[in-house]
């Protein structure tokens, strides 16, 4: 499992936020200058009402005299939207917060960041890792998810080579359950998604134990996260953690795809609720296993429904100074 990486993204403090204040869209507010819009706009942030902090912030672009000014009010802009989790208007506007100051590392990672997030959920392909890559690489900081994505990228390489010719139909015929995820890790491996599909399926056919059946579910579903597709890896990592419930792997493995989910912007507070009670159930089991990623389901919880939070807790649970964390890489503890 790879490093949760710690994202300074706004050059502004970031506030305990409430969810008791819901996204309204109001009329049009007029400021005397900068200072005044930005500050609006971090207020408006820290009570959770995005739309509003959108507002004030790109008034501040408006008057802001310098292309820092503009660049810092712009990138602040796009800081709310990812916060938001409306990652496509976000790149947008920080690829505007760029161009007005090409120096401003904070933008240049939080463009790179959220490149990354359209690729790795899904919404976009390697043209948009690629741009991942050039951004954090301009941007000096953030060196865990850069190689993060430097590694992806070379994964996509070796998929395009591998699949770049059509390939002979494989053959399962007399094949038993342990063969059958040999072969189909083989097949994940190279890029062969669709034949990697039908192996595993065909392995948690055969599988007669319990056990057997939740590896083979589990696989599936570390596939389709594999191939950006985490609303349709829940139901596999759903019947393995049913088949092995106090198996940690897979509640992890479940908590991060519904983590996904939520962050893509394509779940709802109920995936968050179940993304950070599977994370408890795995600590529950195994305190030193991957707590970081339950604080960081948590957090969010707790400024977005904090009763809901209440019913859980961590062992040194502070607050994060710096902001928010990008997700762990669940995927790699599958088994």
């Amino acid at each position: 499992m790879k490093k949760l990486f710690p994202l300074f993204l706004l050059a502004v403090i970031s506030f305990p936020l409430t969810a008791s204040a819901q996204d309204k869209t109001a009329p049009a507010v007029s400021y005397k200058n900068f200072k005044d819009a930005y500050a609006a706009g971090n207020q408006a942030l820290k009570e959770r009402k995005f739309d509003d902090a959108v507002g004030a912030y790109a008034e501040a672009e408006k008057l802001a005299t310098t292309g820092k000014g503009k660049s810092q009010a712009a990138n602040a802009q796009g800081w709310t939207l990812m916060k938001a989790r409306k990652l496509e208007e976000a790149k947008k506007v920080l690829e505007r917060a760029v161009e007005e100051d090409g120096d401003n590392k904070v933008a240049l990672k939080n463009l790179g960041v959220t490149s990354f997030r359209l690729y790795d959920y899904g919404f976009s392909g390697v043209e948009e890792l690629k741009s991942a890559v050039k951004n954090l690489e301009a941007s000096g900081e953030n060196q865990e998810l850069l190689e993060r994505a430097k590694g992806a990228l070379g994964r996509e390489d070796s998929y395009a080579q591998a699949t770049a010719t059509p390939s002979a139909a494989v053959s399962t015929a007399g094949l038993n359950y342990k063969a059958l995820l040999t072969l189909g890790d083989k097949l994940q491996t190279d890029g062969k998604f669709t034949q990697a599909t039908k192996v595993f399926k065909l392995a948690e056919e055969t599988a007669h134990s319990p056990g057997a059946k939740a590896a083979a579910a589990n696989r599936q579903g570390k596939l389709l996260l594999d191939s950006h597709r985490p609303q349709e890896s829940i139901p596999f990592f759903e019947q393995a953690a049913k088949d092995q419930p106090s198996e940690k792997v897979y509640l992890n493995n479940l908590a991060y795809s519904y983590w996904v989910l939520y962050d893509s912007g394509r779940g709802k507070t109920e995936d968050l609720k179940k993304s950070v009670d599977s994370f408890y159930k795995a600590n529950s089991i195994d305190a030193s296993f991957h707590s970081e990623m339950l604080k960081m389901a948590l957090d969010e919880l707790k400024e977005v429904d904090p009763e809901s939070a209440k019913a859980y807790s961590v062992k040194d649970d502070k607050d994060d100074a710096e902001g928010d964390k990008d997700d762990k890489d669940a995927k790699e503890d599958s088994k």
